[in-house]
Protein backbone atom coordinates (compact mmCIF):
# COMPACT_ATOMS: atom_id res chain seq x y z
CA UNK A 1 0.00 0.00 0.00
CA UNK A 2 1.42 3.48 -1.16
CA UNK A 3 1.87 6.47 1.38
CA UNK A 4 -1.05 8.39 -0.98
CA UNK A 5 -3.54 5.51 -0.72
CA UNK A 6 -2.76 4.90 3.32
CA UNK A 7 -3.49 8.87 3.53
CA UNK A 8 -6.73 8.52 1.54
CA UNK A 9 -7.65 5.13 3.61
CA UNK A 10 -7.27 7.29 6.50
CA UNK A 11 -9.33 10.46 5.66
CA UNK A 12 -12.23 8.11 4.64
CA UNK A 13 -11.82 6.49 7.71
CA UNK A 14 -11.93 9.97 9.68
CA UNK A 15 -14.75 10.97 7.70
CA UNK A 16 -17.28 7.72 8.42
CA UNK A 17 -16.38 7.92 12.18
CA UNK A 18 -16.87 11.71 12.56
CA UNK A 19 -20.56 10.82 10.76
CA UNK A 20 -20.97 7.91 12.93
CA UNK A 21 -19.96 9.58 16.42
CA UNK A 22 -22.29 12.62 15.53
CA UNK A 23 -25.26 10.50 14.71
CA UNK A 24 -24.63 8.62 18.32
CA UNK A 25 -24.62 12.24 19.92
CA UNK A 26 -27.76 13.17 18.34
CA UNK A 27 -28.89 10.03 19.50
CA UNK A 28 -28.33 10.31 23.01
CA UNK A 29 -28.98 13.94 23.06
CA UNK A 30 -32.32 13.05 21.88
CA UNK A 31 -32.76 9.88 24.66
CA UNK A 32 -31.97 12.58 26.94
CA UNK A 33 -34.31 15.00 26.04
CA UNK A 34 -37.14 12.72 25.79
CA UNK A 35 -36.00 11.25 29.66
CA UNK A 36 -36.57 14.96 30.65
CA UNK A 37 -39.85 15.10 29.01
CA UNK A 38 -41.07 12.33 30.67
CA UNK A 39 -39.84 13.05 33.95
CA UNK A 40 -42.03 16.58 33.40
CA UNK A 41 -45.18 15.00 32.76
CA UNK A 42 -44.73 12.37 35.44
CA UNK A 43 -44.33 15.44 38.18
CA UNK A 44 -47.02 17.79 36.34
CA UNK A 45 -49.44 14.25 36.62
CA UNK A 46 -48.73 13.39 40.42
CA UNK A 47 -49.23 16.88 41.10
CA UNK A 48 -52.50 17.18 39.12
CA UNK A 49 -53.91 13.52 41.13
CA UNK A 50 -52.67 15.02 44.02
CA UNK A 51 -54.72 18.45 43.86
CA UNK A 52 -57.89 16.22 42.54
CA UNK A 53 -57.72 13.85 45.76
Amino acid sequence: MTKNTLIKVLGLAATVIGAGMSLVTDWVNEQKMEEKIEEKVNEALAKTDEEES
